[in-house]
């Protein structure tokens, strides 16, 4: 369902349609969701941002592809969409810090440590990152004090890199949202 709604999302980036195609295409999405309804559920019991899902089962998120991961790294790959353009065939520059925080993320509350949140999150972006090219990341556990997880990362088109970024992760107390 969800790479359907990704797909959906992709031709519509690239279409133009008429004024009664979008209508129609509104009333098929107002159905669809009308039909979702009493489908409700808590936030731990749907499929939308769970970390089984491949991509989270998020739309909004840019698909990351973990290869390999463990409490000190993880490298995977991306290729940012039609969905994701920001123009003249270059992914929009806020979906790279929205894929750092995503893949530091994960590694920060990876190996068995309590969750925690983003404190902060600087990106550099060095080149631009092409719609439809795969991209690699990589991320690193650089330190932890206490609370307190500094992670790294970098966006690579084969040998150029995109973006690194850096970001602090504090653990949440027990009870924290």
């Amino acid at each position: 369902m969800i790479e359907s709604l990704r797909s959906f999302l992709d031709r519509v980036a690239g279409a133009r349609p008429t004024a009664e195609e979008s209508a129609e295409l509104a009333a098929t999405l107002d159905r669809l969701s009308a039909g979702l309804a009493d489908r409700q559920v808590s936030e731990r019991e749907r499929l939308f941002a769970r970390l089984s899902v491949q991509g989270r089962g998020q739309s909004l998120t840019p698909q990351l592809f973990i290869d390999e991961q463990d409490a000190q790294s993880v490298t995977g790959h991306v290729t940012f969409r039609p969905y994701f353009v920001g123009g003249n065939g270059a992914a929009h520059g806020g979906t790279i810090p929205l894929l750092f925080d995503e893949a530091l993320g994960r590694l920060a509350n990876a190996g068995g440590r309590r969750a925690s949140r983003t404190a902060y999150l600087t990106v550099n972006f060095r080149s631009i990152a092409r719609i439809g090219n795969r991209l690699t990341l990589t991320a690193r556990h650089v330190k932890e004090d206490g609370r307190k997880r500094v992670i790294s990362g970098e966006l690579r088109d084969g040998d150029l890199l995109v973006a690194d970024a850096e970001g602090l992760f504090v653990e949440l107390r027990p009870g924290q949202p």
